[in-house]
């Protein structure tokens, strides 16, 4: 995951900066559409995915969306210890998680933590914790290419992909999957993202 390292840590935080703002409450309208057609590099529609629980070990932090510009700094303190972690099961893939979303305060609160999914939770690292993400049904795009589109992107997940699609919000965790596909430098890189529906 080395070539992920840094670059990723810098540009992590604009996609879950997005993700976070455009989840909606249970109450809350669904947003307006301002655009109809995809971006060229996400795909038109995800795929509709089952997952079972995950389990991971790494790192979480809690945040509010005015701390939102942090977030980096916990892929900074994860990245250099990831190979610490034992049971890993894709050694080439790391994932970004939020959850705990709590719009009953301001400027709201959620969770993030970043790790890698493993096998069973013996001798977890000093300084990491074990995160199950819960089996949900997902929808998953893929976002091709250069992060610096990943705002995009998530705009149209939640702006035009959501109305349209007859599905709801789920409350499960979001994810943010950087694998073997992903290298920030190519126009053909690959990362996917995980939108819990119902």
């Amino acid at each position: 995951m080395k070539k992920i390292s840094i670059i990723l840590c810098l540009i992590i935080t604009m996609g879950l900066m997005v993700s976070c703002c455009c989840m909606k409450t249970k109450n809350a309208p669904p947003p307006v559409p301002q655009k109809h057609e995809a971006p060229k590099f996400v795909s038109a529609q995800p795929k509709i995915v089952s997952m079972d629980a995950i389990t991971f070990v790494g790192m979480e932090k809690s945040f509010t969306f005015e701390t939102i510009s942090e977030i980096h700094m916990l892929w900074m303190e994860f990245m250099p210890l990831e190979e610490k972690i034992q049971n890993q099961v894709e050694p080439t893939e790391v994932w970004g998680v939020s959850y705990d979303m709590d719009y009953s305060v301001q400027p709201g609160e959620f969770t993030y933590f970043v790790g890698m999914e493993v096998s069973n939770t013996e001798n977890i690292p000093t300084g990491m914790i074990v995160h199950v993400a819960p089996a949900s049904k997902y929808a998953k795009f893929t976002h091709y290419g250069s992060l610096n589109n990943l705002s995009e992107t998530y705009t149209y997940i939640y702006n035009v992909w959501f109305p349209q699609s007859g599905y709801d919000m789920g409350m499960e965790d979001g994810l943010e999957l950087y694998g073997k596909n992903f290298d920030p430098q190519s126009s053909k890189s690959e990362m996917y993202i995980f939108v819990p529906i119902k």
